[in-house]
C-alpha cells in the first residue's frame, strides 16, 4: 500500500505546486516544499500541528523554521508526484541540506486576495448574481 497525501491547500504555485499543506489517511497534517521538479516533482515534508500551521499562515513563524526545527525532531519525509498522486516515504536524512531548505525570511500572508475573472453566458448571469450575493463575494 502506498502512503498517499491529499493536498488540502496550495500556498504557493508556479507551474506546479511549490508549497502546500496535505493530509494522509490518518488526517495527519504535512507541509510540503518543492526542491526539484525534473524529471518528477520532489518535495520535502514535515508533520505539522494545526496550531503551528495556523501560526505560519498568520505570518508569526518563518517557513525555514518549520523545516529546521520540525515538531518531531529530525523527522523528514520525501514526497514525489507520481502516477497522479503525492506519495510519501520517510526520509533517511536527519538534517536537511541547504538545497532542500527554504530561504530565510519567507512568511506567509493570508491577506492576499486572488482575483478571478469568469466569463458567464448572458443567460446564466442572474444565477451567478444570486450565488455571489448569497456567499457575500464581491464583483469587479
Amino acid at each position: 500500500m502506498k502512503d498517499i497525501l491529499k493536498i488540502e491547500r496550495i500556498l504557493d504555485y508556479c507551474d506546479v505546486p511549490q508549497l502546500f499543506v496535505a493530509r494522509d489517511v490518518f488526517d495527519t497534517i504535512y507541509i510540503c516544499l518543492l526542491y526539484e521538479d525534473e524529471p518528477v516533482c520532489c518535495y520535502t515534508a514535515v508533520r505539522i500541528s494545526s496550531g503551528r500551521l495556523a501560526a505560519f499562515l498568520s505570518g508569526q513563524i518563518d517557513l525555514r523554521m518549520l523545516f529546521v526545527e520540525p515538531e518531531t525532531p529530525n523527522e523528514y519525509f520525501d514526497v514525489i508526484f507520481s502516477e497522479g498522486t503525492y506519495q510519501k516515504t520517510l526520509s533517511s536524512e536527519a538534517i536537511l541540506t541547504e538545497e532542500k531548505l527554504p530561504a530565510e525570511g519567507y512568511t506567509f500572508s493570508g491577506d492576499e486576495n486572488e482575483n478571478v475573472i469568469v466569463s458567464i453566458p448572458i443567460k446564466d448571469r442572474n444565477l451567478l448574481s444570486e450565488i455571489v450575493h448569497k456567499f457575500g463575494w464581491a464583483c469587479m
